[in-house]
């Protein structure tokens, strides 16, 4: 959104684009990262017109602000794709059926509780296919404790992690 171009931005004149492009500011990065004494001066405004232009080109790259219940209403009409269940059925029962899709979910616990393999085994889930019990998405894992191998992500094969075999797996 930062390298949108002025020019783009239905609310400032040819007459400011121009002059803006004259002193090379052709993005609104451009624009929004130099100062505003640099810029009264390059552009000869006022304090006043200058907060008027930031807030004109502020405004074009902000994202539509959403309230938490706009965004639960337009997840409940658009129809989730369900829930990432976590193959531990009092916690799918706690959690009301898994995980909601597109969120970001944060793991606590005690060293040693499994919050590790949890999150490793949450992860194949969401990357296997709906045929075998997943949800055929994409993960962003995120260790802040360099825990995470491929070997120990990996499950035997023929076992999806849903099983109930699903803490003794190994690699072959």
């Amino acid at each position: 959104m930062a390298n949108r171009k002025l020019t783009r931005i239905q609310d400032l004149s040819k007459e400011t684009t121009s002059k803006l492009k004259e002193h090379g500011l052709v993005t609104c990065k451009d624009f929004l990262t130099h100062r505003p004494l640099e810029l009264m001066g390059l552009l000869s405004l006022s304090y006043p017109q200058l907060q008027a232009l930031t807030a004109i080109v502020s405004r074009a790259i902000a994202p539509k602000s959403q309230t938490a219940l706009s965004m639960q209403k337009a997840r409940q009409t658009a129809g989730s794709a369900g829930f990432l269940p976590t193959s531990l059925h009092k916690l799918d029962t706690a959690l009301h059926g898994g995980l909601p899709p597109a969120t970001i979910t944060e793991v606590v616990g005690p060293p040693g509780c499994g919050k590790t393999q949890l999150c490793l085994l949450l992860s194949v889930m969401a990357t296997l296919p709906s045929s075998v019990g997943g949800v055929g998405s994409q993960v962003v894992y995120v260790d802040t404790e360099a825990a995470f191998t491929a070997e120990r992500s990996a499950l035997r094969p023929g076992c999806h992690g849903n099983c109930p075999c699903y803490k003794t797996c190994k690699l072959n």
